[in-house]
């Protein structure tokens, strides 16, 4: 499967991962550096007026990182797919998965506003 990349500038500083359209997303960002549920997960974003951050995404055999993961956790995955959404945008991305539970593995290079943010699946 292919690595996906991509680069957005979300107004509230943050996207979310999901399998499918969440209302109550996880937005503590003082309790973790990467707040989740079992079905959601909210990654940090670079402020939207100072640039785009930057996503790669793919499966955990196709992205070697040489640091622990800021985030490894299962997520609820019921439709077998990953959603990437904000406030703003319902779907910006998806990517399909196989499984109904998926581990998914999170890098960010800055613990509040990452230009740069790495995702493993499976």
């Amino acid at each position: 499967m292919a690595i996906l990349r991509f680069s957005i500038a979300p107004g509230y500083n943050s996207v979310y991962l999901a399998s499918r359209n969440v209302r109550d997303v996880p937005y503590d960002f003082r309790e973790r550096i990467i707040p989740f549920t079992p079905d959601c997960i909210s990654i940090p974003c670079t402020y939207w007026n100072d640039g785009d951050t930057n996503f790669t995404v793919g499966e955990a055999s196709e992205i070697s990182m040489s640091t622990p993961p800021t985030f490894d956790g299962i997520l609820n995955t019921p439709d077998k797919k990953l959603i990437f959404f904000d406030a703003n945008e319902p779907e910006f991305a998806s990517v399909p998965v196989p499984t109904v539970k998926t581990r998914i593995r999170v890098w960010i290079d800055h613990p509040r506003e990452p230009e740069n943010v790495v995702i493993a699946w499976g």
